[in-house]
């Protein structure tokens, strides 16, 4: 055992000199480069350790051989890193100015660090935010010059944007924040460069009244976006970190203390030129999980898995303070490409970071890796759909830190596609960046009735617990009705959206009329057919006096009460309609995988965690059966099309629509009573 150590070592030795012999020695005098090997015969540029920001990736995303491409890709993804922690200038007046003078070696803080956190920017009231240069307010009650980090979130989400709209979990019942190895939650911040801040300020994009009004959102190239994990260290752990004293909001009390804080995980979304859609990558410490060729010791302390917890659920949510046992689900690329293989994009990334790392020996930067880069293939001329329309490589990217429970379905632009500006009208893309729904105050759709919360007339009060009732068997159906959904767990609210009250997800408007309530039974006959095809289970039994049907019934009464007085307009269609077209089940698995796999489960399973209802089963034997009206591929369509992505509806073309239909109508579900056609 000790001579196999030993041969290794000599061996990690031999390859560092071989790798380091390539690499001249970082100076703040001297631009330092990295000489790379060539990739299928193509020759890039050396790799800067340099201040100086890359514009754009080499060769803009044209080479014929998108291999080549990749690695160009990820070369420009660690060439941004270092100059993005370049030291900053400190002083007044210098926020996000790289030192020129330094190293980056060199202590203080980073040029990322000194830009504005988002909650600068998007201030209570839509309030106008401060000049750029000025300081970062501090919390009340503590004291500074406002160059000390303030970290007050536990999610890479904002707190604005719940994770309701942009998931980051899988189970609704627990919390979505990480927990190190020592029961520390993970802290993160959100910064913009002064590119995009100028464009927010410009156009009065903290404000959500003025924001509605633009057609769309479009921030110019040199836009940056920045996430970042910490976890709190200790003295002796400093030396392997990126590490700054940092005011912490404790989760019970909301007071803050002062700790010192290691970088753990990093995001960077950037425009360019050449990538309407962003460059978007991402990087992590390299002790945070086990990994291939792991550059610490063998008896290196992971700061998200734990050798002692060997019946650990790994990549599972926990409750507060209970330590998450995570792993890497999808490795992070380490073969060479084959070249014959021209659409592939494979780069040996972990290769590259060994090259780089050995660049950056004398900095603490030698400590983190680039897990991947994603890009979307650039389109013809000819081709006028929207940027929201792409094909990306790789397809999934994701970040252990921040994408902890949904690796295996995390694609950062197909999630980021469907950010949506204010608009509630009428969907504007916010050009794949959900920090513009920050604007405060959050607008509300005035034609999607709210749940009850008060009675307010006579006969409010009269029916109020009946109303609840039928608000909650609508909401929680297959939990309160076990009896009659016997396999499905599905809702009546998904598939009516908001619980009946969404104008363009098939609503209960009008269902007294329609059904001639109550001088006929048919819609107890309507509610069955719901029961035994879109639940997948058995009809009530019509009486008088059932208590289950008067509740549904009471509810739709009072939503028919509320849609007059809020002079909601009642939809002549369940769904907004569409073009007829044919839709590509392959093109359709492709959108499915981008921009639905995140929620609905990469199998269309849906997520239940804790057996808890969270995100539906799109197809499987806790979904609809072959007789449900969303088993017609029209229906399917014009569902998909005017409400999904849930709350950002819009966002897909009528041909996405109907790809999407036409490859989940092909999936396996149960058949139902009788034929289809019945």
């Amino acid at each position: 055992m000790k001579i196999g150590r030993i041969t290794a070592y000599a061996l990690v030795v031999i390859i560092f000199v071989l790798f380091f012999s390539l690499v001249t020695p970082v100076s703040s005098k001297t631009v330092a480069t990295i000489t790379l090997p060539g990739v299928c015969n193509a020759k890039l540029s050396p790799l800067a350790i340099s201040w100086q920001l890359p514009a754009d990736v080499e060769g803009e995303l044209k080479q014929k051989n998108f291999n080549v491409v990749q690695r160009a890709v990820d070369t420009f993804a660690w060439q941004e890193f270092i100059a993005l922690n370049w030291p900053a200038i400190v002083g007044d007046g210098d926020r996000g100015v790289p030192d020129k003078n330094l190293a980056i070696n060199a202590p203080g803080p980073r040029v990322w660090e000194t830009w504005k956190e988002t909650s600068e920017v998007y201030l209570p009231n839509g309030a106008v935010p401060q000049p750029w240069n000025s300081n970062e307010p501090l919390p009340n009650g503590l004291k500074g010059d406002g160059r000390t980090k303030i970290l007050f979130r536990q999610s890479k989400v904002d707190e604005v944007l719940n994770d309701e709209f942009q998931p980051t979990k899988a189970d609704g019942a627990l919390p979505g924040t990480l927990t190190d190895q020592w029961g520390n939650v993970v802290r993160y911040e959100i910064r913009m460069n002064k590119v995009l801040f100028d464009y927010v300020v410009k156009n009065k994009l903290y404000n959500p009244e003025q924001q509605a009004l633009l057609p769309e959102i479009n921030a110019p190239d040199g836009s940056i976006l920045i996430k970042a994990a910490w976890r709190e260290i200790t003295p002796e752990e400093s030396g392997r970190f990126h590490n700054v004293p940092a005011y912490v909001q404790d989760l019970t009390t909301g007071k803050y203390q002062l700790q010192q804080m290691g970088l753990v995980g990093f995001h960077i979304m950037y425009k360019t030129p050449s990538a309407p859609q962003w460059i978007w990558s991402t990087y992590e410490q390299v002790d945070n999980v086990p990994g291939l060729n792991h550059s610490g010791s063998a008896n290196t302390v992971f700061s998200f898995h734990g050798d002692r917890c060997v019946n650990c659920l790994t990549n599972k949510q926990t409750i507060l303070g209970v330590p998450n046992q995570v792993t890497r689900r999808t490795p992070i690329p380490h073969q060479d490409p084959d070249c014959s293989q021209p659409t592939k994009a494979v780069d040996n990334v972990a290769e590259l970071n060994r090259l780089v790392q050995a660049g950056l020996k004398d900095s603490v930067w030698a400590n983190y890796e680039l897990i991947n880069a994603q890009w979307a293939i650039p389109k013809s001329a000819a081709d006028k759909s929207p940027d929201t329309v792409f094909h990306v490589l790789p397809a999934l990217l994701a970040n252990t830190t921040m994408e902890t429970y949904i690796q295996g379905t995390s694609s950062c632009m197909g999630c980021h596609a469907m950010a949506r500006s204010s608009n509630v009208k009428k969907f504007a893309s916010a050009d794949f960046s959900f920090t513009f729904a920050d604007a405060l105050p959050t607008q509300i759709d005035p034609q999607v009735v709210s749940p009850p919360d008060e009675p307010v007339t006579a006969w409010d009060n009269q029916h109020w617990n009946s109303i609840l009732r039928g608000y909650q068997l609508t909401t929680e159906t297959y939990e309160e009705m076990p009896e009659f959904v016997l396999t499905a767990k599905l809702h009546c609210a998904s598939c009516h959206l908001n619980a009946g009250a969404n104008p363009k997800a098939s609503s209960w408007f009008g269902m007294m009329k329609k059904y001639q309530y109550p001088e006929t039974i048919n819609l107890q006959k309507r509610i069955n057919l719901c029961f035994e095809h879109s639940l997948n289970g058995k009809p009530l039994t019509i009486t008088a006096d059932s208590p289950d049907f008067q509740a549904f019934i009471s509810y739709m009464q009072w939503l028919d009460e509320q849609a007059e007085v809020l002079n909601i307009d009642l939809p002549k269609t369940p769904y907004p309609p569409i073009a007829k077209l044919t839709g590509n089940p392959n093109q359709g698995q492709a959108i499915f995988e981008q921009k639905c796999a995140f929620c609905h489960g990469a199998l269309g399973q849906g997520r239940y965690g804790s057996d808890t209802y969270y995100r539906p089963a799109l197809w499987g034997p806790n979904s609809f059966n072959r007789q449900a009206g969303m088993a017609r591929i029209n229906t399917l369509a014009e569902f998909i099309h005017g409400n999904m992505p849930y709350q950002f509806d819009g966002v897909l073309t009528d041909q996405e629509a109907w790809d999407l239909a036409t490859y989940i109508d092909g999936q396996p579900r149960p058949e139902g009573p009788g034929s289809r056609q019945n």
